[in-house]
């Protein structure tokens, strides 16, 4: 028998707090409408590890993710705390494939600084990783970047941006998304 997806699992790759993980969930849950799983943590993911740069390929990542989603997941995000690249940029915050199932995002540069401190009156660090998760899990429903720079997909080029917008879509992308993830379900079923 063929399970419908309809799930978005969210997958700790290595050092995730569980308070993090319980209120990225729950903001997933409700900006798509959909409910949410936890996977077991998979641990670091080194397979992903580019020795030379010293930070793991989000792309890399994102393969095993894709092809390790569960028979009910709809969309997976992998969360982790290690340094991201992309072959073409030096760092990023996160990667989604576009209009796929996959997401990773981390929270090593959305920290704000390499030593890991806090700095005093950055929004805390479960803020920028809502909005990263968001961001990224609405690629994967076929939004592209948005000019409104409140909605969560407007394109971050550093943490300032990404403190200024919500955790939310703008009415525009806001119905978009729910057109995309109506037809997602309905072309998976």
């Amino acid at each position: 028998m063929k399970s419908n997806p309809q799930y978005i699992y969210i997958v700790p790759l290595g050092d995730v707090s569980d308070e993090h993980l319980e209120t990225i969930a729950e903001s997933i849950g409700e900006q798509f409408g959909l409910p949410v799983k936890i996977s077991p943590n998979q641990g670091v993911p080194v397979y992903a590890l580019d020795v030379v740069r010293q930070q793991y390929n989000s792309n890399l990542i994102l393969q095993k993710l894709i092809k390790d989603i569960e028979p009910d997941g709809l969309k997976i995000l992998g969360v982790t705390s290690v340094d991201l690249f992309s072959p073409i940029f030096s760092y990023v915050f996160g990667e989604a494939q576009f209009k796929g199932k996959g997401a990773v995002i981390s929270s090593y540069r959305l920290l704000g600084n390499p030593e890991k401190e806090s700095i005093l009156g950055c929004p805390p660090l479960i803020n920028r990783l809502e909005k990263e998760a968001i961001h990224e899990l609405g690629h994967t429903l076929g939004l592209k970047h948005c000019a409104d720079p409140d909605c969560v997909m407007n394109y971050s080029v550093g943490l300032d941006c990404a403190d200024r917008k919500f955790s939310f879509f703008c009415p525009a992308c806001r119905d978009l998304m729910l057109w995309n993830l109506g037809l997602d379900i309905f072309l998976k079923t």
